[in-house]
């Protein structure tokens, strides 16, 4: 653990900060469906597979080894909906950074359409309305009619109002203005939902699993007005409950709110993301200080104790080859001269002298050890000194 430290890098906190990052998004866009536990489940393996590297049970290894094939085809085999669904609704800066391009809704529309949703509780009228962000919704919704009118209380109220021939459906709102009426959104298949939620809530629901859309849910039979996102759904209080959620979530003009909200969002859920961040250092700690490596280096050889009154004389041996074994960190950044090879002459005498290595004659850092070295003799050959 110390020579990890010691060689700890700008880069490895990069490289830790990332996967963070990744783990932690993936855990929140896999929040609330039925994949979640299995993909945990699946996280884990690596940790089991590097603890047993660590203890040395090669039959685990091996399992794991091979293991890792049939569970890919199985997550594929089980998931191929969920797993179709996110590719093609996902996009690299909303998955990273958890936001997409805003749509541009002033206070004043936001105003427009809580007054409606409220209206239209008050009035025991059911009715769905998208609010459209990043994601492109087309390939989710159905059966839509194209309206692209200003956003306007009466006229969402007069689109669901029962005798309307657009009332059956959700309304979608997009870039400031209704796009769309009786559009038929994905229903979602959540088994954490209430289970008497009708096929409108879960409708409303389902169009935010697969996008980052958010839904107002208007029940019929309630009177409620829920609030969906990122597939959850909650009841909201009161109107400026409402418009608070949808200001949070929906730029306005004017208004940079990435400015002033990036530090608070890295409070937001700190446990958790603290959580993610110390599994990630284990990780880091298993895979760079578990991740064994071999190389080949040629030491110089050092030679001390020569006797006094001899002298080296012919070519004797100047360096000989070394295969070490450890880290790939610790390796890739050794140098020749920090691994040592020290033969003592005290003993030798005038004439050929044949000395016989071992690893008592070489010294390598913490971590690191000796697994092969050649030649395992060398000749030395003395002479008496001159006077002179």
């Amino acid at each position: 653990m110390k020579e990890l430290l010691i060689s700890f890098r700008w880069q490895d906190i990069l490289d830790i900060l990332i996967i963070t990052l990744v783990f932690y998004r993936l855990y929140l866009w896999l929040h609330g469906k039925r994949a979640l536990r299995m993909i945990i489940a699946i996280l884990a393996l690596p940790f089991c597979y590097l603890v047993a590297q660590w203890l040395d049970l090669p039959l685990t290894v091996w399992g794991f080894k091979n293991l890792w094939a049939i569970i890919l085809f199985v997550v594929i085999v089980i998931f191929q909906q969920e797993i179709r669904a996110a590719l093609a609704s996902i996009t690299l800066p909303s998955f990273l950074l958890g936001r997409s391009e805003r749509e541009q809704l002033t206070s004043s529309h936001l105003d427009h359409i809580v007054e409606a949703a409220y209206k239209l509780g008050e009035r025991r009228i059911g009715g769905l309305i998208v609010l459209q962000r990043g994601d492109d919704l087309d390939e989710f919704i159905h059966g839509k009619t194209r309206v692209d009118s200003e956003i306007s209380e009466g006229l969402l109220i007069s689109i669901f109002n029962p005798v309307s021939p657009l009332h059956d459906g959700a309304v979608i709102i997009h870039g400031g203005r209704i796009q769309y009426a009786t559009a038929l959104l994905p229903v979602s298949q959540s088994t954490t939902l209430p289970k008497d939620w009708g096929t409108r809530h879960r409708a409303g629901v389902g169009i935010t699993e697969v996008s980052d859309a958010e839904c107002l849910i208007i029940s019929e039979e309630r009177g409620e007005v829920l609030f969906a996102h990122l597939g959850h759904a909650k009841k909201t209080l009161t109107k400026e409950d409402l418009k608070r959620r949808l200001s949070q979530l929906s730029s306005l003009p004017k208004e940079k709110p990435w400015k002033k909200e990036w530090y608070l969002q890295l409070l937001d859920e700190l446990p958790k993301k603290l959580v993610f961040l110390l599994l990630v250092c284990i990780l880091w700690v298993f895979v760079v200080g578990i991740r064994q490596g071999e190389m080949t280096y040629d030491i110089p050889i050092e030679y001390y104790s020569v006797p006094q009154h001899l002298g080296m004389t012919g070519d004797p041996p100047r360096e000989i080859n070394v295969r070490l074994r450890g880290s790939q960190r610790f390796l890739s950044s050794l140098t020749p001269e920090q691994v040592r090879v020290r033969v003592d002459l005290s003993g030798a005498h005038a004439g050929n002298n044949q000395v016989a290595l071992s690893e008592h004659e070489m010294s390598a850092p913490s971590g690191i050890t000796i697994t092969h070295f050649y030649p395992r003799r060398i000749n030395v050959q003395l002479s008496q000194a001159s006077r002179k």
